[in-house]
């Protein structure tokens, strides 16, 4: 076999990171161009208040705005000109339904401003339907309204940090490829809720045409205060094995409160205050510090990523399936339809 030079590769390929909650701090992404990706996912919603979204986004297309490296994503065309222009494309990201409150003109509105992905909960129960963490009733009347007006605003839905039942109702709803932006599969580790999925809701969510974007969360990896790289290969590798070579992509979800980027006191007073206002779960969410996997800790780091799946074994063009072709074909699937 032929050696495969791993640095021009990853340069080459079309990288997503699908979940980017670190770009709440904007300055970080400088970190994510320095590790080749061609598309960021920043979060602008998710269990708070519709203004305070309102905000976020305010400031992203402000940002992008000032700034000649930068565009805003909203067609599977955007990512390749950013790829041929070496820009870094911005899709905009929900974790959560609270800002549309209740209401599904809001997601007109939201997809207007460059929203174009809407995940139905972050952990707990909202108007929509029951997070992983809280007893699961089921996607709610208002959920399949919802769901029904993402599909027809062309807005993909996002069944990460949701429940098993809502997850598999919000599947058989929608008319669209369904994603879970950041989830691992419980074949690989099993956690405490359904924060880790199953295999059944990999298979469903691949028959949608969608996929699931591994995530370097060191609690959803194993109980190693520091997973290494092979796990995280791993459970690239379950996800392969039970959905599909073109259904798995990237969600690493590098956020402010992990190794190192956070003061180890501000890390500790930000989980103490997710876990008291029920956001996460001590079974699930260990306590800081968190170390994303070794080799790959911070999002400047990627390119090796695409050496250790070569390492594995995956073709290159696997590879660059995995690290972006994979979303990219969700993004023309409902953004371009």
């Amino acid at each position: 076999m032929p050696h495969i030079d791993a640095q021009k590769l990853h340069a080459d390929s079309i990288v997503i990171d699908g979940c980017c909650p670190l770009l709440v701090n904007m300055n970080y992404i400088d970190w994510y161009k320095e590790g080749g990706c061609t598309v960021v996912t920043p979060t602008v919603g998710g269990f708070y208040p519709t203004i305070i979204s309102f905000t976020f986004i305010a400031a992203w297309l402000e940002f992008i705005r000032s700034r000649d490296d930068l565009i805003l994503v909203e067609s599977a065309s955007h990512v390749r000109e950013a790829k041929q222009s070496g820009k870094t494309g911005v899709v905009l990201h929900f974790q959560g339904t609270d800002p549309i409150d209740g209401n599904a003109d809001h997601v007109n509105a939201f997809k207007k401003l460059g929203v174009g992905i809407m995940q139905l909960t972050y952990n707990t129960e909202n108007k929509v339907g029951f997070g992983a963490q809280v007893e699961d009733n089921g996607l709610k009347k208002f959920g399949r309204k919802l769901i029904k007006r993402c599909n027809d605003a062309k807005v993909i839905v996002d069944c990460s940090h949701t429940g098993y039942r809502t997850t598999m109702e919000a599947i058989e709803c929608s008319e669209k490829p369904v994603i879970f932006s950041h989830a691992n599969p419980m074949g690989a580790y099993r956690t405490a809720t359904a924060r880790n999925i199953e295999d059944d809701q990999i298979k469903a969510i691949a028959q949608t045409g969608g996929l699931i974007g591994v995530t370097g969360f060191p609690g959803f990896l194993s109980d190693e205060s520091q997973p290494s790289l092979n796990l995280f290969l791993d459970h690239i590798e379950h996800l392969v094995q039970v959905g599909g070579i073109d259904h798995v992509s990237l969600g690493i979800d590098y956020y402010l409160g992990q190794h190192p980027i956070a003061d180890p006191k501000d890390a500790q007073a930000n989980y103490d205050q997710l876990v008291s206002e029920g956001h996460w779960k001590v079974g699930d969410y260990p306590p800081p510090p968190h170390y994303y996997p070794r080799g790959i800790e911070t999002p400047e780091k990627l390119p090796a990523l695409t050496e250790a799946l070569l390492g594995r074994g995956y073709k290159p063009e696997d590879v660059q399936k995995i690290l972006g072709l994979n979303l990219l074909r969700v993004y023309e699937a409902v953004w371009d339809e």
